[in-house]
């Protein structure tokens, strides 16, 4: 994990500016950007405790299960979005 800490500054800013854009576009958009904002707050935090071993595979194990629920999220939108008329 020590090998990838410049990985782990790269991924802490990507958070940090999702954060302030979708903070930007809550205040432009009212209450249809803040889900963004939330979700970059969960992130921005996950990427900081992945410095701890045991953290950091509790959060391999998380980005394990949302990568399953965004696909089924995907296949589902897809079902519905382009079911026969």
């Amino acid at each position: 994990m020590n090998k990838e800490k410049d990985f782990i500054i790269i991924t802490s800013l990507v958070a940090i500016a999702i954060i302030i854009y979708s903070g930007l576009a809550t205040i432009m958009q009212r209450w249809f950007v803040l889900p963004i904002t939330i979700f970059g707050f969960i992130v921005f935090s996950l990427i900081l405790i992945q410095n701890k071993e045991k953290l950091a595979h509790i959060t391999e194990n998380l980005e394990n299960i949302m990568f399953i629920v965004t696909l089924a999220i995907i296949i589902i939108l897809f079902i519905v979005h382009f079911k026969p008329i």
